[in-house]
């Protein structure tokens, strides 16, 4: 069969990913109708799969198709397997679909990522828990702006997690933004684990939430940093 009829043969039988193959296998294959057709049937994967593997494809054309098609996957992916890839159109159509997913991601794994750009796409959807994944993994990060999402966030959890295992963080105002969602697991958990932490305030915390600070008030009596902790407290307050 000759190439053009089996390219023909495939569009019609919408079968994307026996035309990769045939691109990938088939001696004297029309690239160029074979691109025009992979992009028309409109199978993101098989569009990632040509852009990686065929010796010929429209890679600028076919990460235009991937983003009509919404395919914040095979996006990422292109940018990291395609042997050509438009890093900064790449970016724009991950920031336009707005997939926190894929933006972390292709963070974490392009070459040609703008990290200040991407925080600030990260800051905008508003998940604290990219915002910190992105301070955890990224080569590149600006702590001090994520700092301050997660601040304004006031999600415990993330916080505590960023002060537990970012490289910078801001104990002291942390703390106080801990302090101020009243979650008594995370204040707990924090002074487990952060470098800096005040124990005094943080057990006044778990002692003036009678019901929900229980269960965290007596793991507190069992863990060593906290039992040492309020050892000193107690003896402190008997002047000893």
């Amino acid at each position: 069969m000759e190439d053009k009829g089996n390219i023909e043969e495939l569009l019609n039988s919408g079968d994307a990913r026996g035309l990769w193959r045939a691109g990938c296998e088939m001696d004297g294959f029309d690239f160029e109708a074979g691109t025009a057709g992979i992009l028309s049937l409109g199978d993101p994967e098989c569009i990632f799969l040509a852009g990686r593997d065929w010796k010929a494809f429209d890679r600028e054309t076919g990460l235009s198709r991937l983003a009509s098609l919404a395919s914040a996957e095979f996006i990422h992916k292109a940018g990291i397997f395609w042997p050509a890839f438009d890093f900064e159109a790449g970016m724009r159509h991950l920031f336009s679909l707005g997939d926190v997913e894929y933006i972390y991601r292709a963070g974490r794994f392009w070459k040609g990522f703008d990290h200040e750009r991407g925080l600030d796409a990260l800051i905008g959807i508003g998940l604290p828990r990219y915002i910190y994944y992105a301070g955890q993994e990224w080569k590149s990060y600006n702590y001090a702006k994520g700092f301050e999402a997660l601040m304004e966030s006031g999600n415990a959890e993330f916080i505590f997690y960023a002060g537990a295992h970012w490289r910078e963080f801001d104990y002291k105002r942390g703390f106080a933004r801990l302090i101020g969602t009243g979650n008594t697991e995370f204040i707990f958990k924090a002074g487990t684990l952060w470098k800096t932490f005040d124990y005094e305030t943080a057990w006044k915390s778990l002692s003036a939430d009678v019901t929900g600070g229980s269960a965290w008030r007596g793991r507190a009596f069992t863990h060593p940093a906290w039992r040492a902790a309020l050892r000193d407290i107690w003896n402190k307050s008997a002047g000893l």
